[in-house]
């Protein structure tokens, strides 16, 4: 989707969010490089006008990663909210950070990350038009990767998933939390 905002300073909300994979004989975690930026990023995109940023997750889930939602689990806090009166309760996210990540300066990019598990190859493939270098590694080749092939706040992002996230929080359904739908 294209930046909604567009003026000098302007922040556009997007979502994000890493897969850790537990199938090996250690954890690893999903990268993808970047189709603009040419580095290697998580998964994760712009919220579009008429969805809640976890509508956005389940929809870059499936566009990026070919995964279906009933494949992963989310990783959340122990304890948490799962609903408000009159409103959807929606997911912790393990980080929400504003930083210009656009070849744009003056642009930001407004994100909450989280993180998924799973122990299965996704069902399907990237959707036309995404990045099909997807790679997974581990916690020492994440600090192998050379300085110019990756976004160094997603690599920080990585080990902290890895590092923290991962043994202290839990795995929930990804149906978990209602207010899916598109608003209207």
């Amino acid at each position: 989707m294209p930046h909604l905002h567009t003026d000098p300073g302007d922040h556009d909300a997007t979502v994000s969010f890493f897969i850790v994979r537990t199938d090996g004989p250690e954890p690893r975690l999903t990268y993808h490089l970047h189709l603009k930026v040419r580095k290697l990023m998580m998964f994760g995109g712009h919220i579009e006008r008429n969805e809640t940023p976890w509508a956005a997750v389940l929809r870059e889930l499936v566009e990026e990663s070919g995964y279906q939602p009933a494949q992963v689990q989310l990783l959340q806090p122990l304890i948490r909210m799962r609903q408000v009166t009159d409103a959807a309760a929606h997911p912790v996210p393990v980080m929400s950070s504003t930083a210009c990540t656009s070849a744009d300066p003056a642009h930001f990019h407004t994100d909450l990350l989280y993180a998924l598990i799973t122990d299965e190859e996704p069902a399907g493939a990237p959707e036309d038009g995404e990045s099909t270098d997807i790679r997974l590694v581990t916690r020492s080749e994440l600090d192998r990767i050379p300085d110019e092939d990756i976004v160094e706040m997603w690599r920080e992002a990585g080990r902290f998933i890895l590092d923290e996230i991962l043994d202290a929080w839990e795995p929930v359904a990804m149906d978990a939390y209602p207010g899916t739908a598109p608003l209207v």
